[in-house]
């Protein structure tokens, strides 16, 4: 939109006058370029550029910019206006191959379901509604998948504080269980504990049923679903939550506070240990099979034992403070001797 402005000489009216396009006075994109900002993210600084009506861009500060400013006179004094998001919480959602998936599920048929190595003394999941219900240990220390798998969860987990918080950081999982729930089974809300002060959870998706994949995906919706008129549209799914605000809160322009994620084979979420969620339970045939892990954080710069930087250990010593703080044990980060209970 925008219009097009052209002159007419004196004598412009009379036949064959041609008139010349006035680049100044003229409003449209097609003929006029833009001055535009971008903002990657909302902690990133916002970028003035010009934009030309082919769609090249001139970054504030280049020849090209100050040059086209000054022929088409764009900077004229005027308000402007940017948004500032401020952010609640930050997630990670990794897609992991499917042929990864695939590997993962046969150990876990072969070794993990087998071990038997029941974890449900500390976790809060109902998953009893069938003999095949069950919440096991997954070995992230093995000399097989499991160790491998490690180093897949950590590097992630690295990934997510150096681009969500612009963090350098030692992501170390410490702990992993499977769950496989069946018709009924059922996550209450809670929350995920770590040894360090800053921890990872995570949530990855490995089989689940039919009934769940037929169901709306939250994501396609604009992030909302109906769960009205016993819908039932939200079986199966993790729900998440930040806050207390309700649906009026919402109307009033305060932020959306929670989100339901639809499982899908191979997604892998990753979240801040203190970030409340559940499961809903479903009701149809098989198995809605999960991976869940816990993540210690050692920041080279924050996290100090007996006043000592994490950046200014030997390799021996990280080793051994991360070593120290794996497994359900509480250390002294004065002292570093172990909490007893």
């Amino acid at each position: 939109m925008g219009l097009k402005v052209f002159d007419l000489p004196p004598d412009g009216v009379q036949d064959g006058a041609e008139a010349q396009l006035d680049k100044i006075q003229s409003t449209s994109e097609e003929v006029k370029p833009q001055i535009i900002t971008e903002q990657v993210s909302p902690e990133d600084p916002i970028i003035k550029k010009v934009k030309m009506p082919d769609g090249v861009t001139y970054p504030e500060g280049s020849d090209e910019y100050a040059k086209i400013v000054k022929e088409y006179d764009l900077e004229k004094p005027g308000i402007t206006a940017a948004m500032r998001t401020k952010l609640a919480v930050h997630m990670m959602k990794v897609e992991i191959p499917e042929a990864i998936i695939d590997e993962l599920n046969e150990h876990i048929d072969n070794v993990v379901i087998p071990a038997n190595d029941d974890y449900s003394d500390g976790l809060v999941g109902q998953i009893n509604r069938d003999k095949r219900s069950a919440q096991l240990n997954f070995d992230l220390f093995d000399d097989g998948v499991g160790s491998q798998f490690k180093k897949i969860l950590d590097s992630s987990c690295k990934s997510f504080l150096a681009h969500g918080w612009g963090q350098d950081v030692i992501a170390d999982a410490f702990e992993a269980w499977t769950v496989h729930s069946y018709a009924g089974d059922y996550n209450p809300l809670h929350d995920h504990g770590c040894r360090t002060d800053a921890g990872l959870s995570m949530i990855m998706y490995l089989k689940v049923p039919e009934c769940i994949q037929k169901s709306p995906d939250p994501a396609e919706l604009g992030g909302g679903v109906d769960i009205n008129h016993a819908s039932g549209v939200v079986d199966g799914y993790t729900y998440f939550t930040w806050g207390n605000n309700n649906m009026r809160d919402v109307v009033a322009l305060k932020p959306v506070t929670e989100e339901y994620v639809k499982p899908e084979k191979g997604t892998l979420i990753i979240f801040p240990n203190w970030l409340r969620h559940s499961v809903n339970p479903f009701f149809g045939e098989g198995e809605r099979r999960t991976f869940s892990s816990n993540v210690n954080i050692f920041n080279k710069q924050n996290f100090k034992i007996k006043g000592k930087a994490f950046s200014e250990m030997s390799d021996e010593e990280k080793e051994g403070i991360i070593s120290q703080f794996r497994g359900r044990k509480k250390v002294n980060k004065a002292t570093g001797a172990e909490i007893k209970e």
